[in-house]
């Protein structure tokens, strides 16, 4: 038994991640809500694929409902992270979601590679 308090999901159920390689690059595919809950699980993935990689590390946020302060932190921390291990961090994002408006509000897009497919962010040298 948990102590998940009765009628919320466990984070896990918030949260979707799948990586996989194409080629030298890893894509970490993520969809659901990144919050303070999640945010931990997915900078662990994200982690492990930069430490993983030998090129391009894409992260997809296309199917993403929702991007909190929490997981606005972990972008900025990964990203630094991919620039110590000299690897590209791409970000996927659909302007049409609610995840591009909390990185414009931040600022953010002077900071992250932002894309709008997977194979465009792939296929950036």
């Amino acid at each position: 038994m948990t102590d998940q308090p009765v009628g919320e999901p466990a984070p896990e159920q918030l949260l979707n991640i799948a990586a996989r390689w194409v080629a030298r690059s890893v894509v970490v595919t993520v969809s659901g809500e990144i919050d303070l809950l999640t945010a931990p699980r997915f900078r662990a993935v994200v982690h492990d694929a930069v430490k993983q990689a030998a090129g391009p590390v894409v992260i997809d946020l296309s199917s993403v409902t929702f991007l909190g302060s929490a997981g606005l932190a972990a972008l900025v921390e990964l990203t630094t992270l991919a620039e110590r291990e000299r690897l590209p961090l791409r970000v996927v994002v659909d302007h049409t979601r609610p995840v591009i408006r909390p990185i414009e509000i931040t600022g953010l897009t002077e900071v992250l590679a932002l894309y709008h497919t997977v194979d465009e962010a792939l296929a950036r040298p």
